[in-house]
């Protein structure tokens, strides 16, 4: 797989230029130094010989470490160059990071040439609305009570829902809701699986028909297809999946044929396989290196994601050629399960099996032991519980007790994930250097 993608033309000069930034003036590199081979080598030599920058680094370093030689976080923030704020995490604290909304911007319109929908739906300053938990983006109510709309807008952002416990949104939210995407109209529907699910199936149980925007764009969780066929209930518009975080901005954007391209004007992904006895080839963990963020110089950041690479010689069907292709992303390393016989299940791989039981609403799936699997579900009629429990005890090879319940609880970061097992991550799970595929 190696050398077989193909990369833009200053693909290869801009990784090596933030390479050498970052290891001659950014405080945070400083004792990667060492460590380097040196301009002559090869890049991904001299890359594969640095560590993995991961979230306890960037906490540990502070934010100035990262900034570019020329840049007072002072003064940026003074100016309003930036701002700061905090991310919601997944399984991580939250942490607080520098915000550059120019870069940010500028990233998130060169994802949106890699989807068909998406460049034709003349995005640019168009009116767009979220439906997130505010711990992820937003405006949180401070007291629980409802925010006027007034209060939720931000430019050309409507913030829908201000409430951290979706599970318990009355039906006067949904109609609130289903009435200010009438007035707003937005462009595009941006939101997590979870709540734009939890919303499309609540508004189709009242009878409500929902504004219909040329664009949905689903991210902050994986992107579940038992969550997106509900989300098609109440919507007609094309749902494009975005893969990014906020440390390296829009990396892969999924295209109209179902693919996830790379945004390589923005970033640099290295790829490293998991180990052979697991016999996923092609699926691995990524780094990211972000392109002209003079505010937050990052490099090899371990986002802490598996993708499953498309074979270079099986091109998407959309044309697009240039970066790594992938045919999904599989999901949080942290979220992976094991079977009865030890091998690695994935996010997508629990996904799909899952999938494939109707009228499943809402599901999770935790891994006490090596041989001990439970779930919980949402489930919209009588028998799939049991349809789910031997679904998912044919993909464990074991017994998976699942219970009804009335709703899946979010993590403290407001997100919801599909998995959990109490087996910590281990290095030995992948094998060779982190490379650029």
């Amino acid at each position: 797989m190696k050398g077989l993608y193909r990369y833009p033309e200053d693909y290869a000069l801009r990784s090596a230029s933030e390479l050498d930034l970052a290891l001659s003036a950014v405080p945070a590199y400083r004792d990667w130094r060492a460590v380097d081979p040196g301009p002559q080598a090869p890049l991904d030599e001299r890359c594969a010989a640095l560590p993995l920058l991961n979230k306890a680094h960037l906490r540990a370093h502070g934010l100035e470490a990262f900034l570019a030689p020329g840049h007072a976080l002072a003064e940026g923030l003074a100016r309003g160059a930036i701002d700061t704020v905090s991310t919601s995490g997944t399984t991580d604290e939250q942490m607080v990071l520098t915000w550059n909304q120019a870069w940010w911007n500028a990233s998130e319109a060169a994802s949106w040439t890699l989807n068909r929908h998406a460049a034709q739906a003349g995005l640019a300053d168009h009116a767009e609305a979220l439906l997130t938990s505010p711990l992820s983006t937003g405006v949180p109510s401070p007291d629980g009570k409802p925010l006027a709309m007034l209060r939720r807008r931000l430019g050309r952002f409507l913030y829908l829902n201000e409430h951290l416990d979706s599970a318990a949104w009355p039906d006067t939210h949904i109609r609130r809701m289903v009435r200010e995407l009438d007035a707003f109209r937005p462009v595009v529907l941006e939101g997590s699986p979870t709540l734009l699910a939890r919303f499309a199936r609540r508004s189709v149980e009242l009878g409500l028909r929902c504004w219909q925007p040329r664009l949905i764009v689903t991210s902050y969780e994986f992107p579940s297809r038992v969550l997106l066929r509900q989300v098609r209930r109440a919507f007609d518009a094309p749902i494009m999946s975005s893969y990014g975080c906020t440390e390296a901005g829009c990396v892969l954007t999924q295209c109209e044929a179902g693919c996830f391209h790379q945004n390589a004007a923005f970033a640099r992904v290295e790829f490293q396989p998991l180990a052979a006895r697991f016999g996923k080839p092609g699926v691995g963990r990524i780094a990211l290196t972000s392109f002209g963020n003079p505010w937050r110089v990052l490099l090899r950041f371990d986002v802490g994601d598996l993708v499953r690479l498309r074979p270079p010689e099986t091109p998407c069907a959309c044309g697009r050629t240039d970066g790594i292709v992938a045919d999904a992303v599989e999901g949080r390393v942290n979220d992976v399960t094991f079977d009865a016989r030890g091998q690695l299940v994935t996010v997508d791989e629990l996904d799909r099996r899952a999938s494939g039981v109707n009228d499943v609403l809402e599901y999770q799936v935790t891994q006490n032991a090596t041989d001990s699997w439970t779930a919980c579900a949402v489930c919209g009629r009588d028998g799939a519980i049991a349809e789910l429990a031997a679904a998912l005890g044919d993909l464990y090879g074991g017994r998976v007790a699942v219970a009804l319940v009335a709703a899946i609880p979010a993590e403290v970061s407001g997100k919801h994930r599909l998995a959990r097992c109490a087996a910590s991550f281990s290095e030995a799970m992948f094998e060779g250097p982190m490379r650029a595929p």
